[in-house]
């Protein structure tokens, strides 16, 4: 049991470590102070790898570090001074997604109801971002400017075509992949969750800090992300069904 427990630290550790690689990849965006980043990936992978309680811990050594001093936010960022700005509550949210994921898929017999909400919610958020992406109709907006209206013609193209592949690769991963052996359901359904534990802890310490109406937070910190996360979410689902990491951890 003690040799157990002392495996799942050490994998706690590494996977505090991979999130802490990965954030150095960071895209900033000119209509919010929330950048594209990697972290989400490795948080769902520990969820669903570790488990509920050294996926979350992964991600709590992961914060406690960054805010002790050393460079692993995104980009390079570090310090309270990260925790506490707009973005901080997506650094919150780490171990709090990872412990939900893990629980999900360890006990079978929660509400299916709880995970297919997760699933209509961001089917339903990837829709908006394609319908305004397509017709202009000015629902991602924040005043006078629109998300959309600052990408060029080319980009707007790329993010209808993204979208509409996303939708579609949902929809058959649903309908489709129930008995497929590259990809869970379960998985999936339980990333979608601590997905939306994401957004939502993030959009509220946005709407803290800097005291912006909602459809601004709405727009600026969850929408223009939705297509890219349910990407990572896909790949990160490929990756916890098809490596086998219990073995190593007994």
């Amino acid at each position: 049991m003690e040799k157990n427990k002392l495996k799942g630290m050490v994998f706690a550790s590494l996977f505090a470590a991979l999130t802490a690689a990965v954030a150095w990849f960071k895209i900033p965006l000119p209509f919010t102070p929330v950048p594209i980043t990697l972290q989400t990936l490795v948080v769902l992978l520990s969820g669903a790898m570790l488990g509920a309680y050294y996926g979350a811990l992964a991600m709590i050594l992961y914060i406690t570090v960054g805010a002790l001093g050393l460079p692993v936010f995104a980009g390079g960022g570090f310090g309270f001074g990260a925790l506490l700005g707009p973005s901080g509550g997506y650094l919150f949210s780490y171990p709090i997604a990872a412990f939900v994921i893990g629980k999900m898929l360890e006990n079978k017999k929660l509400s299916a109801f709880l995970k297919y909400f997760s699933f209509v919610v961001i089917i339903g958020l990837v829709a908006i971002v394609l319908l305004d992406s397509a017709l202009k109709i000015g629902i991602m907006k924040i005043g006078d400017k629109t998300m959309v209206g600052i990408l060029s013609e080319q980009q707007r193209i790329i993010l209808v075509i993204v979208s509409i592949l996303v939708l579609l690769a949902l929809l058959l991963l649903m309908f489709y992949l129930k008995k497929s052996r590259t990809f869970s359901i379960d998985i999936i359904l339980a990333m979608f969750a601590g997905t939306l534990i994401i957004y939502l802890l993030g959009s509220i310490q946005g709407k803290i800090v800097t005291d912006l109406p909602w459809r601004a937070i709405f727009v600026g910190w969850v929408l223009p992300f939705i297509v890219g996360d349910t990407i990572k979410l896909l790949l990160a689902a490929y990756i916890a069904k098809n490596v086998e990491i219990d073995k190593y951890m007994k």
